[in-house]
């Protein structure tokens, strides 16, 4: 594994040198076309090969963001819509300052300690995050239009509600082309059939 890493890390540094910003997508794109071929076709399509495909190339760009860092070569702007190469500035080192998300990506064992389940429960803590942030607590629809959106009916079963929701979530999820507005009605038609339970 370790040397896999490595090519993937000489990889994304050769990327970030020819062109100073990218988004991940854009990277995991070009990583998986010729002469690179570092990720499979459908690195994307499942929440497991997804959390290991990101988790990697993060890795490998806090990595390079640290060796940049310490030969005083320039800086590195992380996260999943901009990672941008900026200019290393005297006097200015993140090195120094603590870091909760280099922390999390630097430690291989957060990539081999997350399983299927693991996955599911970083996505939905994610989500409910974000629903909790941009509205301020957890909405709910009327039952009726829940279980439409949902497409189940009553009675329901909690196993056949949990199952159709990761079936929505997976087909829904902005990484695969579906849409954030889709993704919040599903845990929002979710919810309210849960809390029926």
């Amino acid at each position: 594994m370790d040397e896999d890493i490595e090519i993937l890390r000489v990889a994304l540094e050769q990327l970030l040198t020819e062109r100073s910003m990218w988004t991940e997508h854009e990277l995991i794109e070009v990583l998986q076309a010729p002469p690179y071929e570092l990720f499979e076709a459908d690195a994307l399509r499942q929440p497991l090969s997804l959390f290991q495909t990101h988790f990697l190339i993060f890795h490998c760009l806090y990595r390079i963001r640290c060796d940049w860092l310490a030969a005083a070569k320039a800086d590195l702007e992380i996260n999943t819509l901009r990672i941008q190469t900026l200019p290393w500035q005297a006097g200015e080192s993140g090195l120094q300052q603590q870091d909760p998300l280099a922390d999390y990506y630097l430690d291989l064992s957060q990539l081999t300690g997350t399983d299927e389940a693991g996955v599911e429960a970083l996505l939905n803590d994610f989500w409910d995050n974000m629903s909790a942030g941009r509205r301020g607590g957890q909405e709910t629809m009327d039952f009726e239009s829940a279980c439409e959106l949902m497409d189940v009916a009553p009675p329901l079963c909690q196993q056949t509600l949990k199952r159709q929701y990761r079936r929505l979530i997976h087909r829904h999820h902005p990484d695969k082309g579906g849409s954030l507005k889709k993704m919040q009605d599903v845990k929002k038609a979710y919810h309210t059939l849960a809390r029926q339970m």
